[in-house]
């Protein structure tokens, strides 16, 4: 277990935002929960002059999270793990996320940060960017900081694409921009999956170095129909199990074939987990992990049935296989 300290100057007030949290008795520690997430759709619009790229995605919050608890101390920041997450303290995107709101706020005392990790590490699960939108959430309830969601949003912004979505606090949102240009879809019900981690890490600064944007405009062609189901307006919800085969057959990612050509192997699970009549399989994010809807927990049970078979033991020995559902 890594743990460490650094000193850091403190002091000011926050918004509460809609979270499931848990306070100790004394009121000095907070406990939350940093749900990992999957992408419906990924498309790539464009490179953007920051060389970042446009994009325009479905994010879903899945019940597969980690825990985290933050407790008041004097001074400094103080994070641990039970995994290894990274080499150096400051590299530690709870560590950033810390650092960044009580530097905003001038607090004049510092946090201990335990991080009960759950969710796989560079997976495209978003599992860093949810522990960093639990510390800026935390930390503004656990000092009555009163800051507006979307001023923790802005935050989050500035250290990755993903965080705003996870303080948003939905369970479907759209993004655009980088991702953090947010709208709440609403849409009624649960998806199921049965999700694959292969064991390895891809780099999304690779993935997104090998992306050719010139070879995208096939696969955008149906932006249009996509859109559509943006267009649900106030209280108006879209049922899930209504729209399941235009979801379905919407969801696309266009950094896939970068991910399968880099590891082949993800080709396979996707291959496996999509066999079904009534399956389909996909990476999230820039990978490696794979996901596949289904309509209920037994469709995703007989999904890992399938691919148990279809797989040698030995192959699947460093995977990790987890039977989620949307987090409402």
């Amino acid at each position: 277990m890594a743990t460490f300290r650094q000193s850091l100057q403190v002091g000011h007030q926050v918004p509460a935002i809609l979270c499931k949290v848990k306070f100790s008795g004394d009121m000095t520690t907070i406990e939350l929960t940093a749900p990992a997430k999957v992408n419906l759709v990924l498309r790539i619009l464009n490179k953007r002059k920051d060389s970042y790229h446009n994009i325009f995605t479905i994010f879903e919050r899945i019940s597969l999270s980690d825990r985290i608890k933050i407790s008041r101390i004097p001074k400094g920041i103080v994070v641990s793990c039970d995994k290894d997450v990274t080499s150096r303290p400051e590299d530690n995107i709870a560590y950033k996320a810390a650092d960044l709101i009580l530097n905003a706020y001038k607090i004049d005392e510092g946090v201990k940060i335990h991080i009960k990790k759950r969710i796989p590490i560079a997976a495209g699960l978003g599992g860093g960017s949810s522990d960093a939108a639990a510390v800026l959430v935390g930390i503004n309830k656990l000092f009555n900081l009163n800051a507006s969601k979307d001023r923790l949003m802005r935050l989050g912004a500035k250290l990755g694409a993903d965080v705003p979505f996870f303080v948003y606090d939905t369970p479907f949102a759209i993004g655009r921009g980088i991702g953090d240009r947010l709208k709440k879809l609403n849409i009624s019900g649960r998806a199921h999956h049965l999700l694959v981690y292969p064991g390895f890490k891809v780099a999304t600064k690779d993935v997104y170095r090998v992306l050719d944007t010139s070879k995208l405009t096939n696969s955008r062609s149906n932006m249009k129909d996509l859109k559509s189901l943006t267009k649900i307006r106030g209280d108006d919800k879209i049922p899930l199990s209504k729209n399941w085969d235009k979801i379905k057959n919407l969801s696309h990612n266009d950094l896939e074939s970068v991910v399968v050509a880099k590891r082949p192997v993800i080709g396979k699970i996707i291959r496996c987990l999509g066999s079904s009549p009534d399956g389909g399989a996909m990476v999230s994010g820039s990978g490696p992990s794979v996901f596949c809807l289904c309509r209920n927990r037994r469709e995703a049970m007989e999904a890992k049935k399938r691919l148990f078979a279809s797989v040698p033991e030995r192959v699947r020995a460093s995977w990790q296989v987890f039977l989620v559902e949307t987090k409402a």
